[in-house]
């Protein structure tokens, strides 16, 4: 059901005066953090980051756009400090990489190619994202049961292999920023962004399994718990020795 006109339009004044407020942040973030203008890791970056924000604040259907764009009723009270908890982290990451990469170099520089490489991955990853809020129509930016929407699971496409694939381009994105932005430091608070969605991802399965009956069958829920613990726990581990073998390798 489409939005009435009013909200509609009240709905895009939101969501415009939010993603200008944004977008304002991440630029002072990034190129007061790295102190010149000539660091071109931090335009790609911004670039990437204001694509998706365009994304996730114009392009999506309306309904979903504001599912989206604010703590709705219903949420469940440990996600909201989850939700401020990714939105620090979101800004956090590519400060210590603007700290590092662009103006103290605390750690080596990558090669070219490894940055542009992290980069490539970061845009499959945020293609990833960004199909995956089409394809699911309830992808909130907080927990919460739907009832208002008569939510249900999806199994449709990526879905249909893991419960989380929206979760996971955004660990694969957040680890792999301080790469493309020449800092090995911006892994820290990357793992911690990562931990974050393991964590949610956890606490949003049990209250999918609790508070869905009937909608978030047996077969589904071990799948996503299997598959979700595997993916996340050998990714991390993947990340964390690929990370310290490059240091290593570059020193």
């Amino acid at each position: 059901m489409k939005l009435e006109t009013s909200s509609k339009s009240k709905l895009m004044f939101r969501v415009t005066v939010r993603f200008i407020v944004l977008c304002i942040s991440m630029f002072a973030v990034i190129f007061v953090s790295a102190g010149r203008w000539d660091y071109w890791q931090g335009w790609t970056y911004f670039a990437m980051w204001v694509a998706m924000q365009s994304v996730n604040a114009f392009l999506l259907p309306e309904e979903l756009i504001d599912e989206r764009s604010q703590v709705k009723a219903g949420t469940k009270k440990w996600d909201v400090l989850i939700y401020v908890s990714i939105a620090l982290l979101s800004f956090l990451v590519p400060l210590i990489a603007s700290l590092d990469g662009g103006r103290y170099h605390w750690t080596n520089s990558y090669p070219l190619w490894v940055n542009i490489s992290a980069f490539v991955i970061i845009l499959l990853g945020s293609i990833l994202f960004v199909y995956c809020m089409q394809i699911n129509k309830f992808f909130s930016a907080t927990v919460r049961i739907q009832k208002d929407r008569d939510q249900y699971v999806i199994d449709q496409g990526p879905y249909a292999f893991v419960r989380h694939p929206g979760y996971s381009s955004m660990m694969i994105n957040y680890l792999l920023a301080g790469v493309a932005m020449n800092s090995i430091v911006a892994l820290i608070p990357g793992c911690a962004m990562a931990t974050v969605f393991i964590i949610r991802t956890k606490l949003e399965d049990q209250t999918l399994q609790n508070e869905l009956p009937g909608r978030f069958t047996g077969e589904i829920s071990v799948v996503s718990r299997d598959l979700v613990a595997c993916y996340y726990s050998g990714f991390i581990r993947l990340q964390v020795k690929s990370s310290f073998s490059l240091i290593y390798i570059l020193q």
